[in-house]
């Protein structure tokens, strides 16, 4: 039996993307299982997420009263496509103080906030139907931190609001403020987007899951890696070498993410591989050259192209997705014999 991981990178309202790719693996899960409805939460043993993603990892491991999933990840895409232009809301007044995000945060977190309490209510991260790491940054000690279920069932201190969590997974640099959470050391750390980090979270994901009784070693672990668009539009150098740090400004976050990201998919790949199963490691992540929306663009135009893409990434990676649900499938199963032989 494996110990399998499901990480999911961050992106705003490229978290469409990602989305649909858990869709497509419930849909082909159903197919295997012969169920109308299929949880992901109980194909995987760790889920992952950083800011955008955190929201998705966070809805597929909350809880309903009978302590059974509240949420699909269709439910995941329809929060996007309702809620993204509420999360993403500005005013003139908010925007001329700003100068449009160049002097403070383009968007205030209250509409945020709300929806955040709105689907995840006073459901503590200790709570969560799977253990979890959620990841965000303190910018007052200059330290990674993570949110994980693991340390919030041996500490009440680690045990935080999954609304909170997720807030300062999502506190993104220049787009919204930082987050300070009153439980975590009397609200005097700002936390911000794990982003700046780890935007693609599976390597994290990995080590923790190592921590977990179940996991033996690293080859028992399975990872899907599922990011959403990465732009692959080149830069050039005549261009470039005149930049200053006003022209920097706005690609290299993008440039700084999209490097993050590949390089922790070069180093899972590569372990992968090394270890001889290579098939335990999948990445699903779109390549566009062109019209790529911002994370924050929440214009129709942008939710169609993205959804765009998504479909197109789905279609491109079904064989893969089809592969891996299988694992995903016959693992399951093979819980399920242990589970009874137990009981008896």
């Amino acid at each position: 039996m494996s110990t399998t991981i499901l990480s999911i990178d961050g992106g705003g309202m490229k978290g469409i993307v990602s989305a649909l790719v858990l869709i497509e693996l419930e849909d082909i899960l159903k197919k295997y299982t012969g169920a109308n409805t299929v949880y992901l939460v109980d194909y995987f043993d760790l889920i992952a997420g950083t800011s955008t993603g955190s929201i998705l990892a966070a809805l597929l491991l909350c809880p309903n009263d009978c302590n059974r999933p509240k949420y699909t990840a269709s439910d995941a895409l329809n929060l996007y496509l309702t809620k993204g232009k509420t999360m993403f809301q500005t005013n003139p007044l908010h925007k001329l103080r700003t100068l449009g995000g160049l002097i403070g945060p383009k968007y205030k977190n209250k509409a945020l906030v709300a929806e955040l309490n709105s689907y995840f209510g006073s459901v503590k991260t200790a709570e969560l139907l799977k253990p979890c790491l959620l990841t965000s940054y303190n910018m007052t000690t200059r330290d990674s931190l993570f949110f994980n279920s693991l340390s919030s069932l041996k500490s009440e201190d680690r045990n935080f609001n999954l609304a909170d969590a997720v807030l300062a997974s999502t506190a993104a640099p220049t787009f919204f403020p930082p987050s300070c959470i009153k439980a975590y050391n009397s609200c005097e750390d700002c936390l911000v987007d794990g982003g700046v980090f780890a935007n693609n979270p599976s390597l994290c994901a990995l080590i923790e899951a190592l921590k977990l009784e179940r996991t033996k070693n690293i080859n028992d672990t399975m990872v899907l890696s599922i990011g959403n668009v990465y732009s692959a539009k080149s830069y050039d150098y005549n261009k470039v070498k005149h930049w200053g740090a006003i022209n920097w400004a706005f690609p290299l976050l993008d440039v700084l993410m999209d490097a993050s990201e590949q390089t922790v998919d070069y180093q899972l790949n590569k372990l992968y591989s090394t270890l001889g199963v290579s098939n335990q490691y999948l990445r699903v992540v779109a390549n566009v050259n062109e019209n790529v929306p911002s994370m924050d663009d929440t214009s129709q135009k942008a939710i169609d192209r993205l959804l765009e893409i998504g479909n197109e990434l789905v279609k491109k990676k079904h064989r893969d997705l089809e592969h891996y649900a299988r694992m995903l499938f016959d693992n399951h199963k093979r819980n399920q014999i242990k589970d009874t032989r137990r009981v008896i």
